[in-house]
């Protein structure tokens, strides 16, 4: 997919929630300084491999139509250049 960089970028408006959490303990973390800390303390056994992050990405109804119009025009483009 060629950009057109011409054109501004479409702004999508959305929300995301960033979980982190210790697999190993259960230990949900409530930002990346605490994280940070308990793999940092001495005391701790924990370590980067013992943590997942999980991002959820919530788009609005109106957005998701700007997206939908936007990727419809882009699979047209394309087909047509084929």
């Amino acid at each position: 997919m060629k950009m057109d960089k011409t054109k501004e970028p479409t702004v999508i408006h959305c929300t995301t929630t960033t979980t982190i959490v210790n697999t190993k303990t259960g230990k949900t973390y409530k930002d990346e300084q605490e994280r940070d800390a308990d793999v940092n303390d001495p005391n701790t056994g924990t370590t980067m491999e013992h943590i997942k992050q999980d991002v959820l990405v919530e788009v609005s109804p109106k957005s998701l139509e700007v997206l939908q119009r936007i990727w419809k025009a882009q699979n047209k483009d394309d087909k047509s250049k084929a």
